[in-house]
């Protein structure tokens, strides 16, 4: 399973609640078609850069949109539609209206087995 987040912040001028509303539900719509198993939108409320003994407060993205691929090939596939000619009135529309954007892209780590004799 891939997991992929954009974090963004959303421009000044930008009506915050009907953008993500829109972009929440183009996305819906546009990523199921390409195997996307689930998609959530969360919003950031605090963080530390640190330990919780003595991290400090950090600032991020305040928006996380969050999806979940079967594998890199499904994603691929959507990355591919985005870039095209298809996508790009949702492409431009979306990153026309977000600023700090940053892609993460996740794996499920390995469980390592105990240690044995054998």
């Amino acid at each position: 399973m891939l997991r992929i987040i954009h974090s963004f912040d959303v421009k000044p001028g930008v009506v915050e609640r009907s953008f993500i509303e829109w972009l929440d539900a183009r996305l819906d719509e546009v990523t199921r078609r390409f195997g996307c198993l689930e998609r959530k939108t969360w919003v950031f409320l605090d963080g530390i850069r640190g330990d919780y003994e003595h991290g400090v407060p950090e600032q991020r993205p305040k928006y996380l949109n969050e999806a979940f691929w079967p594998d890199q090939e499904h994603a691929d596939r959507f990355r591919q539609w985005l870039m095209s000619p298809e996508g790009k009135a949702l492409r431009e529309e979306w990153f026309s209206s977000v600023r700090n954007h940053t892609v993460l892209r996740y794996v499920e780590a390995p469980v390592s087995g105990p240690a044995t004799d054998d």
